[in-house]
């Protein structure tokens, strides 16, 4: 194996090439691990970053949006002068190391000696490839179903301008909408259209007993008594069934919701890597990228895929490694943030891999390349996963701590507090996205480079 990827380096030239794909949290967070040192190229489908945690806000508030966005370009090449490359991976080729990008001009072949896959997923269990207004529609299979090009910033804007102006319209004849999941997502969203839209009647259900699943029982009984303290009508041990009358009797909508949206599950957007490396299980019947404790990628039968050398990070994974209940990492919410601490963390291997492999061939390699331990490290739940900021409208909200497992946790604030919190935690991490100076970008260093309160 060894010599393998010397002579791959060989035939590539002495700097090393990495191939990050996606360019959302997690890959960002990649790129600046890596682009001393290597060349660095990263495809992404669409033109801009989109905060995704901070998009519930813009569909009421559209002018919001423009706080989350930012152009690749502008940042990855001019700022942290790496290659974007806007286009969508179609597949990936493990055993040439290749990867093959349909960009909007044609198709391209993209050689690495490293990959690393921070793609994401998609937060729609009920659609054919989980589109959803909180992600754009910018994959091939979904847009063909879109009247609008989301993989562009105009396309974007539309959308969520659409989605406002139909909003005011329900809101002008007082309609009913309907959130189907009473996850952390479908609390927070049905929170923002009662106070934006205040003539809307809302209703929240979900098939768990009670709102926010899994997150500790005082934080779903504050949310549910902020909801129903503001008109939000909540049904809960009810499956979602469109076409079922009984259903719609259940929650009490006879005639129907003028307007559904969908909240519940996830789903993943894995199709460009083989089956053999997708989970059996897993939110959406399964199809997630299956890693090893390094975070390297591995087929079903344990075995590194592509020689070791491609990394999964962030939603796109299983989530876990190894079989409860004695997990080696346990299972991680998909919930953006992990996948940064995760990207650091498979980037300290790549680097070691590169060490390894290709530092005493060659003597005329950049100093990272020599510096530093050649062995890999175990990665470990990232301590951010445990944490979950939740709005309950722009004036109210509650902060989570600790929520590692099932039941876990404790509130570490709410009120006002916590929504200005939540607030601070978003500008501050587009600020650091962008890759601006100052204190944002400090804090979130130390944030992500530390295995828990205190650095590892």
């Amino acid at each position: 194996m060894e010599d393998e990827a010397t002579k791959r380096r060989g035939a590539l030239g002495v700097v090393d090439y990495v191939l990050v794909i996606g360019a959302g949290l997690g890959g960002l967070a990649a790129v600046r691990e890596l682009r001393r040192g290597f060349q660095v190229t990263v495809v992404d489908a669409k033109e801009y970053f989109e905060f995704t945690p901070g998009i519930l806000r813009a569909y009421v508030q559209p002018s919001h949006w423009e706080t989350l966005i930012f152009p690749y370009q502008e940042v990855l090449e001019r700022r942290l002068k790496v290659t974007f490359l806007w286009g969508e991976v179609s597949a990936i080729d493990a055993d040439e190391h290749y990867a093959t990008v349909k960009t909007t001009s044609g198709e391209e072949f993209v050689e690495y000696h490293f990959c690393l896959i921070a793609s994401g997923c998609n937060f729609n269990q009920f659609s054919p490839t989980g589109e959803s207004p909180w992600f754009p529609v910018i994959h091939e299979v979904s847009r063909m179903a879109n009247y609008l090009d989301e993989r562009y910033l105009e396309g974007r804007r539309q959308r969520i301008m659409r989605e406002n102006q139909e909003l005011n319209e329900l809101n002008t004849r007082e309609a009913s909408v309907l959130v189907v999941g009473g996850g952390y997502q479908g609390v927070q969203w049905a929170c923002e259209l009662k106070f934006f839209f205040p003539a809307l009647r809302v209703v929240l259900t979900d098939f768990m007993p009670r709102c926010l699943g899994p997150l500790p029982e005082d934080a779903a009984a504050y949310c549910e008594e902020y909801m129903k303290r503001v008109g939000i009508t909540t049904q809960y041990n009810v499956k979602y069934d469109e076409k079922s009358a009984a259903f719609w009797d259940r929650i009490k909508l006879p005639s129907r919701a003028d307007k559904t949206y969908l909240l519940s599950g996830a789903k993943h957007s894995n199709y460009f890597v083989g089956e053999e490396v997708w989970s059996n299980r897993g939110p959406g019947g399964g199809g997630w990228i299956l890693v090893n404790k390094y975070l390297q990628v591995v087929t079903k039968s344990g075995d590194r895929w592509g020689e070791g050398v491609v990394f999964a990070v962030g939603d796109c994974v299983f989530g876990g490694v190894g079989e409860a209940p004695k997990w080696e990492i346990p299972p991680v919410p998909k919930t953006g943030f992990p996948a940064e601490q995760q990207a650091i963390h498979a980037c300290r291997n790549i680097k070691a891999l590169d060490r390894k492999w290709f530092a005493r061939r060659c003597l005329c390699v950049p100093w990272q390349h020599t510096c530093g331990p050649r062995s890999l490290r175990p990665s470990w739940f990232p301590w951010a996963a445990s944490v979950f900021a939740i709005s309950l409208g722009p004036q109210d909200g509650v902060v989570i701590c600790g929520a590692s497992e099932k039941g876990a946790g404790r509130i570490f604030c709410r009120g006002k507090l916590a929504s200005a919190l939540k607030e601070v935690i978003e500008a501050t991490k587009v600020a650091s996205s962008r890759h601006e100076f100052g204190l944002s970008r400090i804090l979130w260093h130390y944030i992500h480079h530390c295995r828990g309160p205190l650095c590892c």
